[in-house]
């Protein structure tokens, strides 16, 4: 058994068998799955581009208390009848069994030993419940923290996310990861978390989470959702950390006219590694999917991207699309990105592809043509790159914020990547094509 393994399963028996009997059993038996699995590591063809050794040395100091997810206060005080905004910890408390056979109904500990480990670990998050034809103006802002304390010495964090959308209900729903005290030196240290959303027929419902938290942080988040008939679902991805991050997106389309889009940005700067793992089941026919990610590799990054679209039989009429574009703004970065498709049914309209290359060299040459700077230049069509993700955000709000952050990200590592460059020529024209 690891350090890191040793000290969480220490750690949880402080509130291993708090609440119902149902959760408990649930724990339980995650743990089981998990300790028979272990950590991932990279002999498992899903891994093979992360290493998570630096997780597993880990001992950890602490697992973060209940009260990990803050809830906006303005809108907390103004949510409709048929919204309900709460601690998950708050709904075990007071009705013990409303969540049984829906938490956990999603995320199999037994696929995933990290899912199982959050599962085992579970104690707190934020639960959000839609009645039928329930539509919210304003998103939905969680904030999932580590207090300053946790820093001190390495900590665990492991919130959860319950979304039950009824028919025809909609709302957007933002996450945010961050860490209270990252300004100054980070211990080491572990997020884990875990999202089911279930969607009812012609339910819309739009999540956007923000990973930002700072090296030598490990991240890890796993979301699932099921779509019913005629229900949207839209994931906006935005990944701005500088630590280790593997995200998952798990989606499956149950019945005719259910549809996803599954977009992402991520940065990778300094030795950053950022994985993303996407998935699209169709599962049924005259079903929808567009998966967008684009990445913007500097100094000595590293990125991987895997999309999966499994096609079902029987599945005809299927529209699945899917890109990944990149780009590297170092010699030293490098991206392995591998799309799939798995396609059972001959019916189907499908395509996906992936680019690698730098930015363009005749735009390059244009603006600085025009009096502009090279690492103003570069600031700006990268920018324009991000920006496609950014834009795809429904709430206009939400959008401004979310672009303004990764402008401020892009500003500061642009020009360092100018300077160490010694840039005084224009970049190579992009690569085209990629990995099928």
């Amino acid at each position: 058994m690891s350090t890191a393994i040793d000290s969480l399963v220490r750690l949880r028996e402080r509130f291993a068998k708090d609440g119902p009997g149902w959760l408990v059993a649930k724990r339980d038996e995650a743990l089981a799955a998990f300790l028979e699995a272990g950590l991932p590591t990279r002999r498992l063809e899903a891994w093979k581009s992360t290493n998570l050794a630096p997780l597993a040395a880990l001992e950890f100091a602490r697992i973060a208390p209940t009260g990990v997810a803050t809830i906006d206060a303005k809108l907390a005080a103004s949510l409709p009848a048929g919204v309900r905004v709460r601690s998950l910890a708050e709904v075990l408390r007071t009705e013990p069994d409303r969540l049984a056979g829906r938490l956990g109904r999603l995320a199999d500990p037994k696929k995933s030993a990290l899912v199982a480990l959050q599962t085992a670990c579970l104690e707190d998050g934020v639960v959000v419940e839609l009645d039928a034809g329930v539509c919210l103006a304003e998103p939905i802002r969680i904030r999932f923290h580590s207090s300053p304390d946790v820093y001190d010495r390495p900590s665990a964090a492991f919130p959860r996310l319950l979304v039950v959308a009824g028919e025809g209900s909609e709302a957007t729903i933002f996450e945010d990861f961050d860490s209270a005290g990252a300004a100054r030196r980070a211990a080491p240290g572990f997020t884990n978390h875990v999202a089911e959303l279930l969607l009812a027929s012609g339910a819309r419902i739009e999540l956007v989470q923000v990973q930002a938290e700072p090296a030598p942080r490990v991240h890890f988040t796993s979301v699932h959702a099921e779509v019913e008939r005629g229900a949207h679902f839209a994931s906006h991805v935005v990944t701005l950390g500088s630590g280790l991050l593997r995200s998952e997106l798990d989606v499956r389309l149950l019945a005719a006219g259910a549809e996803t889009v599954m977009n992402g940005f991520f940065l990778g700067q300094d030795a950053a590694h950022v994985d993303h793992f996407t998935t699209v089941d169709h599962a049924a026919a005259h079903c929808t999917s567009a998966q967008e990610y684009r990445g913007v590799l500097a100094d000595r990054s590293k990125g991987v991207f895997r999309g999966r679209v499994i096609v079902r039989p029987g599945a005809q009429k299927t529209d699945a699309r899917q890109s990944n574009p990149n780009l590297l703004l170092s010699d030293e970065a490098a991206i392995d990105t591998r799309p799939q498709l798995e396609i059972y049914a001959d019916d189907v309209r499908a395509s996906h592809g992936s680019t690698i290359g730098q930015l363009d060299a005749d735009a390059l040459f244009f603006l600085r043509a025009r009096g502009i700077g090279e690492s103003e230049a570069r600031v700006l069509l990268t920018r324009a790159f991000a920006q496609t993700i950014v834009d795809a955000i429904r709430d206009p709000e939400l959008r401004g914020e979310i672009g303004a952050r990764v402008e401020r990200a892009l500003a500061g590592l642009e020009s360092v990547s100018a300077d160490r460059s010694g840039a005084g020529g224009a970049a190579p024209a992009p690569e085209k094509g990629g990995r099928r």
